[in-house]
């Protein structure tokens, strides 16, 4: 079902969509949900980085974290400080690995790339392979 409707929501958690002015449908709650599940991983807002703001317009959380998870292989860069201590990569790595996986499917530009809330539920319990993700960009500067 697509719904045109008034932009409405908190920045930096809206989809692409409400600003684009492309037709708004439920995977622009699937964006909003991405960006939360990454924040729940790492324990910071999308605007903060290790406790500070970040008032770069070139920076871009969910890319920063994609970079450290899937190119640097830093995962513990990512992670919330209050739980990296008990960090166990070989416990905790396919837990972390599939949560940021997931959140980085919810956040992709388009809506028609992102999965349906349903498939984010299977893809967090471990129910459905999760392939690698694109690696989300700024949608108002393109592609890196």
């Amino acid at each position: 079902m697509v719904t045109m409707s008034r932009r409405r929501g908190t920045p930096g958690y809206m989809a692409p969509e409400w600003i684009t002015a492309d037709p708004i449908t439920s995977k622009a709650d699937v964006y909003s949900f991405g960006m939360v599940l990454l924040e729940l991983v790492s324990g910071v807002r999308n605007f903060e980085i290790q406790g500070s703001v970040v008032r770069s317009d070139e920076w871009y959380f969910p890319g920063w974290a994609f970079d450290k998870m899937f190119k640097e292989m830093r995962v513990e860069e990512i992670l919330d400080s209050q739980i990296s201590h008990a960090y166990d990569s070989k416990s905790h790595f396919q837990l972390v690995n599939r949560m940021v996986k997931t959140a980085m499917w919810c956040l992709q530009d388009r809506p028609e790339a992102r999965p349906t809330m349903g498939k984010v539920a299977k893809m967090i319990e471990g129910t459905v392979e999760i392939m690698e993700p694109k690696k989300p960009t700024v949608f108002f500067l393109g592609e890196e």
